[in-house]
């Protein structure tokens, strides 16, 4: 197995707020391309819709000016932040123009580096290549179950384990120098399970 097992909150190289507060320019910025999501996750407040509903809060994609505005934005800050974590409450992959995104905020000058999380239905060379091209730094892949039934019970979705797995090896293959991580809940798998996630994308994420 290539792939080294690390915690999910990487601390390595953090700087202790308390020594450098108040701060001039934050040191990570949260955008969210879509706060829709495709799954319906018992355990995520995205996957219950009709709560989401009764809230009013906006639950779609993020419109393409609104995000260049945000990130034009940035410049007030007088210096580039480190993190842009492209990513929140949705799946980023639902918004259309997500490669193109990564692009205007990489070619910015605003941003050091660029990260997103996504539930990994849509790992296929269309929409990971242009993705990759745009300058991605790092893609954070959930994974939910290492069955099709497990995805069923938890996220509400029919999903694809073999076609995702193959979205996967493809990234790996075709990544450049983004780094690729791939997380599972605990509580998710049985322990014959957890050796079954180590020798199916081991070789395949960073």
């Amino acid at each position: 197995m290539k792939a080294a097992l690390k915690p999910r909150i990487n601390l390595e190289g953090r700087t202790p707020l308390e020594t450098v507060i108040p701060l001039a320019t934050p040191f990570i910025v949260f955008m969210d391309p879509a706060s829709s999501c495709n799954f319906t996750c018992t355990f995520c407040p995205t996957g219950h819709r009709e709560l989401i509903k009764d809230t009013g809060r906006f639950n779609g994609a993020m419109k393409y000016e609104v995000f260049t505005k945000a990130i034009d934005d940035l410049a007030e800050f007088g210096k580039p932040i480190k993190v842009l974590r492209m990513y929140k409450d949705g799946e980023p992959f639902l918004n259309k123009r997500f490669a193109d995104m990564v692009k205007y905020a990489k070619n910015s000058g605003h941003v050091e580096y660029i990260d997103t999380t996504t539930n990994g239905t849509f790992l296929t060379p269309e929409r990971l290549a242009p993705v990759i091209e745009a300058g991605l730094d790092k893609i954070n892949i959930s994974v939910d179950g290492m069955t099709k039934e497990t995805y069923k019970r938890f996220t509400g979705f029919n999903f694809d384990f073999d076609k995702f797995v193959e979205g996967v090896k493809w990234l790996d293959a075709n990544k450049g120098n983004m780094e690729v991580t791939i997380k599972i809940p605990g509580e998710l798998i049985t322990e014959d399970e957890r050796q079954k996630f180590f020798d199916t994308f081991g070789d395949y994420c960073d």
